[in-house]
């Protein structure tokens, strides 16, 4: 609760390219999930890291031709329909539900299926 943030973007960005390097390496079908909207309210997080963490992350997707399931682009519009109470960024039932639906999706297009 209100700690401090551990990386700066391009740290982020950085530890990003490090992990794709390896995974890359393995031949496996990569899809990366966008982190979904901070709440007003979250303690220990501040509103809007969410948005200039995705950039910054879809950019190193690009450049590694890694498939991104936009998590954040599917909840913003819906966020406080499903999070647990204001403040909160757990998801009760529905919302969990919502989101196992696209990453299953995302997975199942990336396996060509």
């Amino acid at each position: 609760v209100n700690g401090r943030q551990t990386f700066t973007t391009d740290e982020y960005a950085a530890n990003l390219e490090k992990i794709l390097r390896i995974l890359k390496g393995t031949g496996a079908k990569l899809v990366f999930a966008t982190t979904t909207p901070v709440p007003e309210g979250e303690a220990g997080r501040v509103v809007g890291d969410d948005v200039v963490f995705n950039t910054k992350a879809v950019e190193v997707m690009g450049r590694y031709g890694v498939s991104v399931n936009d998590l954040h682009a599917l909840m913003a519009p819906q966020l406080y329909k499903y999070i647990v109470a204001k403040g909160n960024v757990h998801y009760r039932p529905e919302g969990s539900e919502l989101l196992a639906a696209q990453v299953a999706k995302a997975i199942e297009e990336a396996l060509g299926k």
